[in-house]
């Protein structure tokens, strides 16, 4: 039977609501707009309090993310999977920016709808922000995406909390597409939550209860035990990554600590910011420049 990647949308308004506890450009607007509270509260259940405050971690997830672009002075920008991600959006403010959003076809029409209603709005025109139906699998549609760049740029790649809903064979061919796409330009692949089995035991040493729910909220939602796809440890995910031709590099979420507007947002108190602080020391974010194989 034919996997249903459609399925992992849901988790996209999960994450997106939780960016509403945060000073993220047009983290509101977009939740809105997709009804992404409703969602949130359906994933989340009986824990969806305690969620909450875990906010920051999502919104360090993604400023890791700008500040890893800003630091390479990236002004092309290829998001795969992108969900409700507001970036597409913040960056194309910039008209030297040229930004194309990925998705699979269902999740990119409603991608695209929110992000026309919300320029539409301010009264605004973004021809640089392009959208494109892709499957992060398929070589084609990659490529077809990609033809919006120029290829005397280099061109970042984002697959922000892809990776963990593939098994070991469909990540090696995302790494391969990625790999080839790359070849034709300077550029770099951020990957977050590329996770060894260390990760996890040390995550849910934080909350193991809310953990469980969480990752049960995500197994019901998307039909993709994420747990299962983890790498064995470090060394077992730098070969794997090396093998599709890439040098790794980790970047730490302790490097955006003080810039987390929803600590304060939250009003967090001093366990719940340790807890935090112990949070982002775990947490890494991958950037992966691609070498001749």
């Amino acid at each position: 039977m034919r996997k249903s990647y459609e399925k992992i949308s849901p988790t996209a308004k999960l994450v997106a609501y939780l960016r509403t506890f945060t000073d993220i450009p047009y983290a509101k607007e977009i939740a809105s707009e997709s009804g992404a509270k409703k969602a949130f509260q359906e994933l989340a259940g009986e824990s969806k309090e305690s969620m909450v405050r875990f906010a920051p971690f999502w919104e360090a997830r993604y400023k890791v993310t700008d500040r890893i672009l800003a630091e390479y002075d990236m002004t092309q920008v290829l998001e795969i999977a992108a969900g409700l991600s507001p970036r597409g959006l913040s960056m194309t403010r910039n008209p030297d920016v040229v930004y194309v959003v990925t998705d699979l076809p269902e999740m990119l029409e409603v991608e695209e709808t929110i992000a026309e209603t919300i320029i539409a709005k301010s009264n605004g025109h973004r021809s640089n922000l392009h959208f494109q139906a892709a499957n992060a699998l398929d070589m084609e549609s990659l490529s077809k995406a990609a033809t919006a760049f120029k290829s005397d740029r280099p061109l970042a790649i984002i697959a922000e909390g892809l990776l963990p809903y593939f098994n070991r064979r469909e990540q090696g061919v995302l790494a391969g597409n990625i790999h080839e796409v790359l070849g034709k330009y300077d550029g770099l692949w951020i990957v977050t939550e590329a996770h060894t089995k260390q990760y996890w035991q040390e995550i849910s040493q934080l909350d193991d209860k809310l953990m469980q729910k969480r990752l049960s909220a995500i197994s019901s939602s998307t039909g993709s035990n994420v747990q299962n796809n983890v790498f064995a440890d470090k060394n077992d995910m730098e070969r794997f990554f090396g093998k599709a031709g890439f040098k790794m590099e980790e970047y730490s979420h302790t490097r955006v600590l003080e810039d987390l507007s929803s600590v304060k947002l939250l009003n967090l108190n001093q366990k719940e910011r340790k807890k935090i602080r112990q949070g982002l020391e775990i947490f890494k974010t991958l950037i992966l420049t691609p070498r001749n194989i």
